[in-house]
């Protein structure tokens, strides 16, 4: 872990040899930038992008990746984290630690795991409760990318089984999505979306038992996993993986599950984080899915999580 300037933040880096992470100290916890062999950012960089906060300041996004609580309550999800971290080095992982928020009593941590494998990281999301009531929410980890690629959300993967008098798959939309939105690419096996830069905002939610989404930019294929997290109570009508674009950035959005966290404990989200270059040489859906069927790491990641 090194120190360096991004963006005008105070921050650190770590590496995997591979896969090169840029945290910030100044404010956060916030994973700045990610990239490949010394190549550019592949997250987007907004930091004088913000939405107003109910209470006092906005909630800046910076660019990158951060982790928001859910339901989506401008109250509780657009706290802004614009003071400096607490970086708190364990044995394997690294911990960015927000201060915690006097009146909501919600503190909020990202933990960084290098694994055996130099292009695979895990990311831990930690919401504890440090009030004096028990609070409901779930942990809703957001990588925001650079637009110019095209994010993967798979669909019907292992074909038709069992009993088709039952449904097999969902799609949660939100209202301002456009259904014939021609960023968006449906298909049986996978939906693709982007990379046109339309003013027009969408956001499509899916139950997603594949465990993963991805965004393939500039012939790297950045994949993140998560758990398909079932709750008593469903946030955004079921959706467990989210993508949300518009004309400055696409998401790639998890939520954890929703519990509620009594004073003193804490709730946790992992995502694993995997970068593959050049998977294949143009993306298609059939070339999606010869890649999806022939690639051995999908289960070695699952199994992180």
């Amino acid at each position: 872990m090194r120190r360096k300037q991004f963006l005008g933040f105070d921050s650190v880096e770590l590496s995997t040899g591979k896969i090169d992470l840029i945290i910030s100290k100044s404010v956060g916890p916030r994973v700045l930038s990610l990239s490949y062999k010394g190549g550019e950012n592949l997250f987007a960089e907004l930091p004088n992008d913000y939405l107003e906060y109910p209470g006092d300041g906005n909630f800046y996004f910076y660019g990158g990746h951060r982790l928001w609580v859910a339901p989506e309550d401008p109250f509780v999800t657009y706290i802004p984290d614009d003071q400096p971290i607490r970086i708190q080095e364990s044995s394997g992982f690294v911990e960015f630690i927000q201060k915690i928020n006097q009146t909501k009593g919600i503190q909020k941590s990202i933990r960084i795991r290098l694994t055996d494998y130099d292009d695979v990281v895990t990311i831990d999301h930690l919401i504890h409760n440090e009030g004096n009531f028990p609070l409901k929410c779930a942990p809703w980890a957001i990588t925001q990318f650079k637009l110019g690629g095209v994010a993967i959300l798979p669909q019907q993967i292992k074909g038709i089984d069992g009993n088709t008098l039952l449904p097999d798959r969902s799609i949660v939309l939100w209202p301002y999505t456009d259904i014939n939105d021609p960023r968006i690419r449906w298909g049986n096996q996978f939906i693709f979306v982007g990379p046109e830069p339309f003013d027009q905002a969408l956001k499509i939610g899916m139950s997603n038992a594949q465990k993963w989404m991805a965004y393939f930019y500039h012939n790297l294929l950045f994949i993140k996993y998560a758990e398909n997290c079932e709750t008593d109570q469903l946030v955004d009508q079921g959706a467990t993986s989210e993508c949300y674009c518009n004309s400055k950035f696409i998401e790639l959005e998890t939520l954890g599950p929703l519990k509620q966290i009594e004073p003193g404990k804490t709730i946790q989200h992992r995502e694993v984080w995997r970068i593959v270059d050049t998977p294949f040489t143009d993306l298609t859906q059939e070339t999606m899915m010869d890649f999806v069927e022939n690639d051995e790491m999908a289960d070695i990641c699952r199994e992180m999580l």
